[in-house]
């Protein structure tokens, strides 16, 4: 899928392209009309030659004739034609002003929509092709609004969903597991205080770790950073508070100048924190590093950890999340890469094609 400024540039040189063709049009039509003018009143003169003047016609036909017509049809021919080039040029050139006026506004709007904003309209009163063109462009844009924003409360239930599976796949059985311990501590309080020490201990701990857990969903809800923050210090952020609440080692390496859309951001952005979760709930790792980089074709976001690993081609079906970054990533045009093997840790590549400006030099924050 293309990029937002991908179609705003496209656009710009529709529009550009069709200003100077019709500029050009214009610009020949009135040239026609001028060097058609003239000839007709040629045609007129020789015929009066021919009727008032027989002597001077038939006796100059050729080159004597053209020079003494020219001659006694020069002023004439001065004051018909300056008048008609210098009409038909200005009616041109406010015909071609018209036109780029309403064209301006086309791709003004156009321009508004492929940021994002659908307010903006078309309005044009003429009843010509471009006014049906501009009518047309209005409905399709109500239609890609209402569609986008389809999408994006698909996607918000699809979050919450899975909001709602995470908690129930840890906090909940965390904090049942608490209640039973407790339990056991009350009826064993009195007749074996040392086994009962020892369930609090453990509902203290399984308390804990249900801590942790929300403490990680709530990070995994506060992408508010990218709306201050371009994608790398959003996620330089995200890392240093997600290395101290895991307390693993983690690397993170960019590249300088990407530029990206916010709902490019948004997903890459949601891609790491999904990978990370994987790499925390699953893959036992101890070292995990973060790259990000593109070139002049696409950006290309790594997760690398030297945890456990797993075989990809032994999934039945795309597990740990991976099907959510498959999803989210196939929306913007991208691919998700999958490298693992048992024992030899797991690397996510994810792939999204843009155009931005040159990389300066890699920088790393351990």
């Amino acid at each position: 899928m293309d990029t937002p400024k991908h179609w705003k540039d496209l656009i710009n040189r529709f529009f550009n392209r069709l200003r100077w063709r019709l500029t050009l049009s214009f610009t020949l039509v009135t040239l026609g009309a001028i060097l058609m003018a003239a000839w007709w009143f040629f045609l007129a003169f020789n015929l009066y030659l021919s009727r008032f003047l027989p002597d001077i016609f038939a006796n100059e036909l050729i080159g004597e004739f053209l020079m003494t017509a020219i001659r006694l049809a020069g002023p004439a021919l001065l004051v018909l034609i300056i008048p008609a080039v210098l009409v038909g040029t200005l009616f041109g050139f406010l015909t071609a002003r018209w036109l780029e006026n309403r064209l301006d506004h086309l791709r003004e709007t156009t321009n508004a929509w492929a940021d994002g904003n659908f307010k903006p309209r078309i309005h044009d009163p003429a009843q010509d092709e471009i006014a049906r063109f501009g009518r047309q462009l209005n409905q399709m844009a109500s239609e890609l609004e209402t569609l986008l924003m389809t999408r994006q409360q698909l996607a918000a239930m699809e979050e919450r969903n899975q909001l709602a599976r995470d908690l129930h796949d840890s906090v909940k059985q965390n904090l049942a597991a608490a209640i039973l311990q407790i339990s056991a501590a009350r009826n064993l309080i009195e007749t074996r205080p040392d086994d009962a020490k020892l369930a609090l201990h453990q509902a203290e701990n399984l308390a804990l770790q249900s801590q942790q857990e929300l403490t990680n969903v709530i990070l995994e809800l506060r992408p508010a950073a990218l709306h201050e923050k371009d994608l790398t210090a959003a996620l330089k952020d995200y890392l240093q508070q997600w290395q101290q609440q895991n307390h693993l080692a983690i690397e993170f390496s960019h590249s300088e100048n990407l530029k990206l859309s916010f709902s490019q951001e948004l997903t890459l952005f949601r891609i790491v924190q999904e990978a990370l979760a994987n790499v925390s709930r699953h893959s036992g790792a101890t070292q995990v590093n973060v790259a990000l980089w593109g070139d002049s074709r696409e950006v290309i976001l790594a997760v690398q950890d030297n945890g456990r690993g797993f075989d990809p081609h032994g999934l039945n079906s795309p597990g740990f999340g991976l099907k959510s970054m498959q999803d989210r990533l196939e929306e913007i045009g991208g691919r998700l890469e999958i490298e693992s093997s048992p024992g030899q840790g797991t690397r996510l590549s994810a792939h999204l094609p843009l155009r931005f400006e040159p990389r300066n030099e890699v920088n790393r924050h351990e």
